[in-house]
């Protein structure tokens, strides 16, 4: 009787097995295609990426005022330039929005590595007096709008140990559309962002990584140095040498001086990039009510924007997904291009470039001991970053469009590779560039 049931439970278990393998393969079978459903390309979506100042524009006076009701206009504009520079970090995925007064449809695809087969999903968001979402197509699946929100609000709560998800949709009190435009009118936010402090509390964890622990002590050794103190600009290189120079007093392995080089970017990221920087590393402010900063910024070729630059673009390759530090700086350039704007600048992006080449060499265990040595005896700036002469800069919108069109013309791309062509000469990053041709 026993071994009888025991064979109707082993039965009964195979066949929920093969029913699952059969469910899950439908599904995905069902999910995926052999062809595009998106067609769109980046730069073409990047054209508009100045319109997104307005957009921040509308979002800090809603944070700031949250106490009071808002309308937040988002243009189909906007959400694709945010969908390009993601495209641009991230070339398998593609995505296009189209609003109109009666609905808006968001759609995407996102290419298979290198086998011809594509995952499509769109959506369809409907007006209302609260955030609707008719439907979800992925492939030839389609899922109600209704449970997949539900399903995501209460995935989101629960990830969390909160009622962010909650809160957040209640916010939404009416969405209204016009062709190319949708609105938003959005309830007061004071309990939102309370609960996002919730959030926080809930998903920190109790101790420290060590590369945080780190970080927190190079800020601190190196705000106590006296360079920190200069009543005079100090070059980036000066933070480095010191930076390097203890780390590479602390480093006895390649993995050491790895973990120490992320921490000196790390930490100078927030030292003399932006303070800001810090919320993504971790708690490493010793006072988190006043971070700690320099007498005077650091600077490269003089100026303290590209020292920002470069450093912050180190610390966002290390954070980020490969190719998201270039995209996130490219687009604050294309950005830049509108009213009020520095305007489109080669030479930030060369600091961007450089601070992230310097980041890859710094943080691989081949090379990351030779960079503490090199570092620690640097003599001059065109060690890290190439002369900037003849780099165009300041460009309008209407300037940039007259010269190079779009990120992907010729014109362009022919700049990019002239700023590739400079580092490439640094010997220093020569060292990167052996090391990727002779990577498998």
């Amino acid at each position: 009787m026993i071994l009888r049931s025991v064979k109707w439970l082993l039965i009964t278990l195979a066949i929920i097995v093969v029913l699952l393998v059969v469910s899950v393969a439908t599904i995905t079978v069902m999910a995926v295609q052999k062809t595009p459903l998106v067609a769109s390309t980046a730069p073409t979506q990047l054209d508009g990426a100045d319109s997104v100042n307005e957009l921040l524009g509308q979002l800090q006076q809603a944070f700031s005022r949250r106490e009071e009701g808002h309308q937040v206009t988002l243009t189909e504009t906007q959400v694709e330039s945010l969908v390009g520079v993601l495209q641009r970090a991230l070339p398998d995925f593609k995505g296009v929005v189209n609003i109109t007064p009666l609905a808006g449809t968001i759609n995407v695809t996102y290419a298979i590595n290198n086998t011809g087969y594509y995952v499509n999903a769109s959506a369809l968001v409907l007006p209302g007096d609260s955030l609707r979402i008719e439907q979800v197509q992925v492939g030839d699946l389609t899922i109600p709008g209704r449970f997949l929100l539900g399903f995501l609000e209460r995935t989101v709560n629960s990830y969390t140990q909160s009622e962010i998800a909650t809160i957040a949709l209640s916010r939404v009190e009416r969405v209204t559309m016009r062709s190319g435009e949708l609105t938003l009118d959005v309830g007061r936010l004071d309990e939102l962002l309370s609960e996002l402090n919730v959030v926080a509390s809930n998903m920190s964890v109790s101790e420290q990584t060590e590369l945080q622990q780190l970080s927190a002590y190079y800020l601190r050794y190196l705000s106590g140095r006296e360079i920190a103190l200069s009543s005079k600009p100090v070059s980036l290189i000066e933070y480095l040498r010191e930076g390097m120079a203890r780390a590479r007093e602390q480093s006895q392995t390649p993995q050491d001086a790895v973990l120490h080089n992320n921490a000196v970017i790390l930490a100078l990221s927030v030292y003399v990039g932006h303070h800001r920087v810090g919320t993504l590393v971790g708690d490493i402010q010793p006072d988190a009510d006043k971070a700690l900063k320099p007498r005077r910024g650091a600077v490269l070729h003089k100026r303290n924007d590209l020292a920002r630059h470069f450093i912050i673009s180190a610390a966002l390759e290390l954070l980020a997904e490969q190719g998201m530090s270039l995209a996130i700086g490219e687009f604050k350039e294309l950005m830049d291009r509108g009213n009020g704007g520095s305007g489109y600048s080669f030479v930030d992006l060369a600091a961007d470039m450089s601070g992230t080449e310097f980041a890859k060499v710094a943080t691989h265990p081949n090379t990351a001991m030779e960079v503490q040595n090199a570092i620690a005896r640097i003599q001059s700036e065109l060690e890290i970053i190439p002369p900037i002469d003849g780099l165009p800069e300041g460009l309008s919108k209407q300037a940039f469009t007259e010269q190079y069109q779009r990120v992907d013309s010729e014109a362009y791309l022919k700049e990019v590779e002239e700023i590739k062509g400079r580092i490439r000469l640094l010997p220093l990053y020569q060292k990167e560039a052996v090391r990727r041709e002779s990577a498998p």
